[in-house]
C-alpha cells in the first residue's frame, strides 16, 4: 500500500522538497468559542452560491468564524448509545464505520488571534457545546514551507489559514483492511464538500486544493509514517468590499 501512495502521490514537475518548522516547546493550546448557530441558509443557496476563492481579506479570519467553520464541516452531529454501553460521537462529516478516519490539522500565518505555525484541531471531543482546541505543534512562519509543497505557490502567500485533511490508517485499517484507504479519500471528500457549504453559509471565501506534495507536507506536519495528507481546504478573512 505504501508503493501505491508513493507512486500515486508522484510529483513530476519536481517540487515538494521538504521543509519544516521547529517544535513549539510548550505545544501552546487555543480553546475555541461555542460555535454559534450557522446563518439562515438553505443547502439550495448554498450550493448555488458556492465558489472557490482566490483572494481573501488581510489576516486570519476571526477565531469565532474558525470555530464555526470547524464544527459545522467536521464536528459532532450526534451521540449514539452502541450495544455495549458505549457512547459514540457521530460526525457531521460521516465517514466509513463510523471510524474517525480525519483529522483536521490547521497552517496558520498572517496576523490575527492564532500563533503562526502548525495547529492540530480537536472538535470531536469537547463537551458542553464547546468549541475545541488548536494546539500548536510546530512554531513558526510557515510562508516558505507552504510553498515548497503547494503546486500553486500563490496560496502560501494569500491563504492565512490552511485546513489539512489527515486520514488516519491506523484507525481505519484494522477493522476495513487495504480497501479501506479509497475510502478514506472519499471521506475526506465527504469533509472536503462539508468545509465549502460551511465557508459558503458563512461568507468565508475558500478553495479545496488538491495539488500539494503528500511528503512535504507531511513532513510539515511532521506526521506519523501512519498518517497522511489527503487534501486541504485554504482560506482566510473575508473580502471587504466597498458600499
Amino acid at each position: 500500500m505504501r508503493r501505491v501512495h508513493a507512486e500515486l502521490g508522484s510529483r513530476p514537475t519536481g517540487r515538494g522538497r521538504s521543509a519544516t518548522l521547529p517544535p513549539d516547546p510548550v505545544a501552546t493550546t487555543v480553546v475555541l468559542p461555542p460555535a454559534r448557530p450557522l446563518p439562515p441558509v438553505t443547502v439550495e443557496q448554498a450550493l448555488l452560491r458556492r465558489r472557490s476563492a482566490y483572494t481573501w481579506g488581510p489576516g486570519q479570519m476571526a477565531l469565532p468564524d474558525l470555530a464555526d467553520l470547524l464544527r459545522w464541516s467536521l464536528g459532532v452531529q450526534r451521540e449514539v448509545l452502541l450495544p455495549d454501553g458505549r457512547r459514540h460521537r457521530a460526525g457531521v462529516a460521516p465517514s466509513a464505520g463510523g471510524l474517525p478516519s480525519l483529522e483536521p490539522w490547521l497552517v496558520v500565518r498572517g496576523p490575527g488571534a492564532l500563533s503562526p505555525g502548525v495547529h492540530r484541531a480537536d472538535v470531536r471531543h469537547t463537551d458542553g457545546g464547546g468549541g475545541g482546541t488548536l494546539t500548536r505543534t510546530r512554531a513558526g512562519d510557515p510562508t516558505d514551507a507552504l510553498t515548497a509543497v503547494l503546486d500553486q505557490p500563490p496560496f502560501a502567500t494569500r491563504a492565512t489559514v490552511v485546513v489539512v485533511l489527515v486520514a488516519r490508517l491506523d484507525l481505519t485499517l484494522p477493522t476495513y483492511g487495504p480497501r479501506h484507504y479509497r475510502t478514506l479519500h472519499l471521506d475526506a471528500g465527504i469533509a472536503l464538500q462539508n468545509l465549502q457549504l460551511v465557508a459558503t453559509a458563512l461568507d468565508l471565501p475558500g478553495c479545496p486544493v488538491s495539488g500539494f506534495s503528500d511528503e512535504g507536507l507531511a513532513a510539515l506536519l511532521a506526521l506519523p509514517g501512519t498518517a497522511f495528507p489527503a487534501a486541504l481546504f485554504v482560506s482566510g478573512s473575508r473580502v471587504q468590499t466597498s458600499r
